[in-house]
């Protein structure tokens, strides 16, 4: 063979050889990955974690710590057993810490060359591409050659797999957290409630259903209505599911029945379609109620067509951000590569943006059904309403909306004294009111007075503005402007019922001057002082 030749022949031995080693670097990363982020409980993850860094590493100890939300401060997460290893004071330098963060790569932070240390000590960032999640301490024996760059990048990486992993699982409890919230929402509402899918099978059940229609079996998810419902609540039910089916909107009906031997009843019946974001009918929701008393009577015919638009809509309202959060949440499962954190990143925001718009809604219902159960308490402190309003605004500031907030404070402004969740809750209600309804480009203004015994607070807007005809029903639970400017835009119709509660068990008051196509200023007063 003559040297040309020869020496092609060893380049290409070392590029095989070289690419041999880089593929099997890869499928390595592969496997690994899988095992991190296939895991969604925290201890599981930290497991998983901690145990291969022992097969890659021959380490002494470890100790993983988490950051709070403030980014700064941290706490040991694992192992917790081992209270007397890795003691706060054994840390290395918090300045290290973060330095180390900011490098964002495993860094020894031992001289190799102190004859008299008996351990290396090393940390390693964990971090995702949206934020430093914590970090890893490990301490090995003295061994430079542990310390090379196929190990730095193994590490580097499952470091990485970890944070998503911990972010992920993060996400799913509070998804978990939310259906938790559904479902005792759904339990505590005194009516029955049950949907069922095109088909008529059930989907979704309370358990004042089985009480009010007598109803024995136990698993009834999953079964069509007319295998458990019979006589004239069946046939009532079938007109009602054809009826709305071939109508669309809302329909209601009243049927005897007969729920155990010798008891007979009044049952009201409401059917509402379910739609999805695509505005797809996807199926039924019924609501059932037993009319025998006749309190019950009068209030629901005062509030009947009411609560029947309330149904749609918040059905729709609960499953929209759920339908999003569902259909992410499998595609990051099934689809989006461990690798591709830019996707992961952008179904994560989402995932989080919809979570928050759910916890939301849930928390506006929770907030009506404690008013109407009378537990709605105030817990009275002295603060300043310019100081709270800075607060709050702050929030709205931090995200793009395209709309300007401005602000005017009177000098020598006093002290209120309330209770300052419930005005941080109104001040959101109106400055988020404010901003939807205004156009892009659109200004918000707040302006706080001190008068006679009171502090008052205006938000302004240049939004869409309220028929004259309509502010006097603004207040009323689960009211909308019948308007097709606003159609699209998301809402219960509970915030402003809300508002004058608080402000009303305050003793305060609030008023609304809006001009159509203008915009509208809403005013509420509130006393100095409680007394």
């Amino acid at each position: 063979m003559t040297k040309p030749l020869e020496k092609d022949h060893q380049f290409l031995t070392r590029t095989i050889s070289s690419l041999t080693d880089q593929v099997d670097l890869f499928e390595t990363f592969q496997d690994l990955s899988l095992k991190i982020i296939s895991q969604f409980d925290l201890n599981a993850i930290f497991s998983t974690f901690s145990g291969i860094v022992k097969e890659v590493v021959s380490y002494q100890s470890i100790t993983i710590y988490l950051f709070h939300e403030d980014g700064k401060r941290f706490s040991r997460a694992y192992p917790l057993e081992r209270a007397t290893q890795n003691r706060r004071e054994d840390l290395p330098d918090t300045g290290i810490i973060h330095w180390v963060m900011d490098q964002g790569r495993w860094t020894v932070i031992t001289d190799f060359l102190d004859q008299k240390a008996t351990a290396i000590t090393s940390i390693l960032p964990i971090k995702s591409p949206r934020q430093a999640v914590g970090f890893l301490v490990m301490t090995t024996d003295v061994d430079p050659s542990l310390y090379n760059q196929k190990l730095t990048s193994i590490l580097n990486f499952l470091a990485s797999q970890t944070a998503i992993a911990i972010e992920n699982q993060s996400l799913v409890a509070r998804i978990n957290n939310s259906n938790a919230y559904l479902t005792n929402m759904l339990e505590s509402i005194s009516n029955g409630i049950m949907a069922v899918n095109m088909k008529g099978e059930v989907t979704l059940i309370n358990k004042n259903v089985t009480a009010i229609l007598g109803i024995k079996i136990k698993k009834i998810i999953s079964l069509h209505y007319q295998s458990f419902l019979k006589g004239n609540l069946r046939q009532e039910m079938d007109q009602l599911f054809a009826g709305i089916l071939d109508k669309g909107f809302v329909m209601e009906s009243m049927v005897h029945h007969s729920p155990f031997k010798g008891i007979h009843i009044m049952i009201g019946i409401t059917a509402s379609l379910l739609i999805d974001k695509n505005r797809n009918t996807i199926g039924i929701i019924f609501i059932f109620r037993d009319m025998s008393a006749s309190r019950e009577i009068e209030r629901l015919t005062r509030l009947d067509e009411m609560k029947s638009e309330f149904v749609s809509n918040v059905s729709h309202e609960l499953r929209t951000p759920l339908s999003i959060i569902k259909a992410y949440s499998e595609a990051l499962l099934t689809q989006v590569k461990p690798q591709d954190h830019d996707t992961r990143e952008q179904f994560l925001s989402v995932i989080d943006s919809e979570t928050d718009r759910l916890s939301t809604i849930v928390s506006n219902l929770l907030d009506l059904s404690r008013i109407e159960a009378g537990k709605f308490r105030l817990d009275y402190s002295v603060f300043s309403l310019k100081d709270l309003v800075n607060s709050v605004i702050s929030v709205f500031k931090a995200k793009p909306s395209n709309i300007d907030i401005l602000t005017d404070f009177h000098e020598n402004l006093p002290e209120i004294e309330a209770d300052l969740e419930k005005i941080r809750e109104v001040l959101i209600n109106l400055i988020a009111n404010s901003v939807k309804f205004s156009p892009m480009g659109g200004t918000v203004s707040i302006t706080v007075e001190h008068q006679e015994g009171f502090v008052s607070c205006s938000v302004s807007d240049t939004g869409i503005g309220i028929p004259k005809d309509k502010i006097k029903h603004i207040f009323k639970k689960f009211y909308r402007v019948d308007n097709s400017d606003i159609a699209e835009i998301p809402g219960t119709g509970l915030g402003l019922s809300i508002v004058k509660h608080i402000l009303d068990a305050h003793r305060g008051r609030i008023a609304v001057d809006s001009v159509l196509g203008e915009g509208s200023v809403f005013t509420f007063f509130l006393p100095i002082s409680r007394s």
